[in-house]
């Protein structure tokens, strides 16, 4: 999976990750599944019911990751030593399907919850903030898997556009077309977790905004880990403007050090298209449960719209986040001739 993709063209530090990536994910996440379909261990990973997936067992879900991860090193290895272009184009469509599934599917709402909880179990590591003192070991480990899964995936993903780019007749993809698609896009990422934010930052201000005010009461401490993934929603908008701003491509001339500087297009694409998987991944989860009839296990689903609503957009955030990073990439491509 590591072998040279395209001699003719200098590849991104991203393009030469991706390969070590999405083969560290599967040989880890195989080699641990395979392990506990023959007993050895226990299930690794079980999906919960705000999953893609969470009506399935611990078991069935080790058949999946096997499955995905064999199709991820068979199809890299197949795809890194071919030499005619129709089977670089079979492995990298291969490999794109099996990445978006496992980033989509196979991972689930807790990539997005590591992310959006980040700040602040740093700040309990250190006794500070709202989860000092009762941070969950548990939930953090399962979060971080589940944002592994979406890394491993996304990587695979990179890994086939890379062999597709090969099997193009002028060894490259052209990424301008995305370009009309930026501000529109943009505006879509930037609209629908501003959406969630206004509630979060609501009820922490002590205004039950689309919920009864008993639920408020409820929350208790639970609203300032609401206000800091409002909070970090509110950053992402901001960050997600920067892909069609003219500071998104430049830095700002006043920023010590690198002040002028052009922003690396991986700055702005690898966090972009990580967090559109791990919020598609999380949209597609509220909507199995909407699907599933499990939606009365949120809280206040029953009578507090404002506490699953803004979750329910949340696939549109995530496609229109990727689109707006396509559109990015297009433009600073094409800008560089």
């Amino acid at each position: 999976m590591t072998t040279t993709m395209e001699r003719t063209q200098p590849r991104s530090a991203v393009r030469r990750a991706a390969p070590w990536v999405a083969g560290a994910w599967a040989l880890a996440s195989g080699a641990l599944s395979g392990l506990a379909l023959l007993g050895r261990i226990p299930d690794p990973w079980a999906p919960e019911a705000a999953s893609p997936l969470g009506g399935l067992s611990g078991t069935q879900m080790s058949w999946i990751t096997t499955l995905a991860a064999l199709l991820v090193l068979v199809a890299g290895m197949v795809g890194a030593g071919a030499g005619e272009r129709l089977t670089q184009r079979r492995a990298g469509r291969l490999l794109v399907v099996v990445g978006l599934v496992v980033a989509l599917v196979v991972s689930d709402v807790r990539a997005l919850m590591f992310l959006g909880y980040l700040p602040q179990m740093l700040l309990a590591l250190v006794g500070a903030g709202p989860a000092a003192g009762e941070l969950n070991w548990g939930l953090t480990v399962d979060s971080g898997i589940a944002l592994a899964h979406a890394a491993g995936g996304l990587a695979a993903v990179v890994v086939g556009i890379g062999l597709l780019e090969r099997a193009e007749p002028g060894g490259r993809i052209e990424w301008s077309r995305w370009v009309r698609w930026g501000r529109p896009a943009v505006t879509v990422a930037i609209v629908v977790p501003l959406l969630y934010a206004i509630t979060r930052i609501a009820w922490a201000a002590g205004v039950p905004l689309g919920i009864r005010p008993q639920m408020l009461d409820e929350l208790g401490s639970g609203r300032w880990a609401g206000l800091g993934l409002g909070l970090f929603a509110v950053v992402g908008a901001l960050l997600t403007w920067g892909l069609v701003a003219r500071w998104g491509e430049v830095l700002w001339s006043w920023v010590p050090g690198v002040g002028g500087r052009e922003v690396p297009v991986a700055m702005a694409l690898v966090p972009g298209i990580l967090v559109a998987g791990a919020v598609t991944s999380a949209g597609l989860s509220f909507w199995r449960m909407v699907f599933a009839g499990d939606l009365w296990t949120v809280p206040g689903a029953t009578s507090d719209w404002a506490a699953w609503a803004p979750e329910m957009l949340w696939p549109l955030w995530g496609v229109a986040l990727a689109v707006a990073c396509l559109a990015y990439l297009g433009r600073r491509t094409a800008a560089r001739g």
